[in-house]
């Protein structure tokens, strides 16, 4: 999904989640994440999720 700024960022951190509703326990296997750039200067950070379960 493109990002657009009238003044370019510094550094962009951009996080995106996918989750579901559960009636009971489930295993889930270990993510292997990156560690978040070093935020400097002008930083954007955006989120958001999904949600699986509808």
């Amino acid at each position: 999904m493109p990002l657009d700024f009238s003044v370019q960022p510094d550094t962009i951190i951009r996080i995106r989640m996918a989750f579901e509703g559960l009636d009971e326990y489930k295993e889930v296997e270990e993510q292997s994440l990156t560690p978040a750039p070093e935020r400097k200067g002008f930083t954007v950070v955006e989120w958001g999720g999904t949600d699986l379960s509808e």
